[in-house]
């Protein structure tokens, strides 16, 4: 219960920008049931890893072990006897997550495979990008960075650059921009040359510009912001990413899924290519490196979110 009080606590600004995502999971009762089910998927996970021989003792790979790490931290895992409890939640996941859990349903499908090799073994490179593509267009993750632009008020501050914004991100802010009814000036920076011929199309679209890695947007700078949301985790330098922003904007909304608190998405993003785990308190000092001043924080785990100057 106090660690229940505490998370709250240490997110409730969270609920303050993200209200129109609420509205659209039907408020607590509809986050507690997609909490609830996550949770049964976790603990599946961790029963098939278990019936591999894939748990407790020196886990395989990293991904066994991170998921253990996971499932003993949400108490589905018991670390002494390794048996993992599984209780199926009664009420039902709000529609809008759908498609997430039918991702935890895929991952499910490989969890004993996971846990004893290597990610690539499993899922090849170009399966995983793809898979990672479909992740980011899902109907609930647009949702979230929907409401979490509009709520912190990103499109009010001017011209904002979008940084590794594949190519759901920049309509998604588009539509932000239309919630708070502001002149939508942005540009959506990528270092994946096979993204920017469908961010090229989409420009044409919606009216954004189109950036082909650091150089080009520290030419086309400076940007009244910038939004940073999940790339630290996927970064090869995630220090050099928030150095590179602070030298082209004057603001950054940093957005980061961190450790504390994670549960079977994060695994879902390891298996798709993230580089690493970070925690909050780790995402806060990369930006002190980079001189970045912390403005607001809003939240601080399972996603991290901030706004700095």
């Amino acid at each position: 219960m106090l660690g229940r009080i505490r998370q709250l606590l240490d997110n409730r600004g969270y609920f303050k920008i993200m209200r129109d995502f609420m509205r659209a999971v039907g408020g607590l009762s509809g986050l507690a049931a997609w909490v609830a089910w996550e949770r049964y998927y976790l603990a599946l996970m961790a029963r098939a890893a278990a019936e591999c021989g894939a748990l407790c003792g020196s886990p395989p790979t990293d991904f066994a072990y991170l998921l253990q790490c996971i499932a003993e931290r949400h108490g589905v895992l018991d670390p002494e006897s390794c048996r993992v409890r599984i209780k199926r939640p009664r009420a039902r996941y709000p529609t809008i997550f759908k498609d997430y859990f039918a991702t935890l349903e895929w991952l499910l499908s490989r969890a004993c495979e996971l846990a004893t090799r290597p990610p690539r073994e499993v899922l090849p490179e170009e399966e995983a990008r793809a898979a990672y593509h479909a992740f980011l267009s899902q109907e609930w993750y647009c949702a979230v960075r929907r409401s979490m632009y509009a709520g912190a008020g990103v499109p009010l501050w001017g011209r904002v650059l979008l940084i590794g914004a594949g190519t759901a991100e920049p309509v998604d802010y588009w539509h932000a921009c239309r919630r708070l009814g502001a002149e939508c000036r942005y540009a959506a920076m990528e270092v994946d040359e096979r993204a920017l011929e469908d961010l090229r199309r989409l420009a044409a679209r919606y009216g954004f510009e189109v950036l082909h890695g650091w150089e080009e947007a520290e030419r086309a700078g400076p940007f009244d912001g910038a939004i940073a949301q999940n790339v630290l985790h996927w970064a090869t330098d995630p220090l050099d990413v928030l150095m590179r922003a602070r030298r082209v904007a004057r603001r950054l909304l940093l957005s980061q899924i961190v450790i504390e608190g994670a549960g079977a998405g994060f695994l879902v993003a390891y298996v798709l290519g993230a580089r690493r785990s970070v925690s909050w308190r780790e995402v806060e000092s990369l930006a002190r490196q980079a001189g970045w001043r912390l403005k607001r924080r809003y939240a601080k785990y399972p996603n991290y979110v901030a706004v700095f100057e």
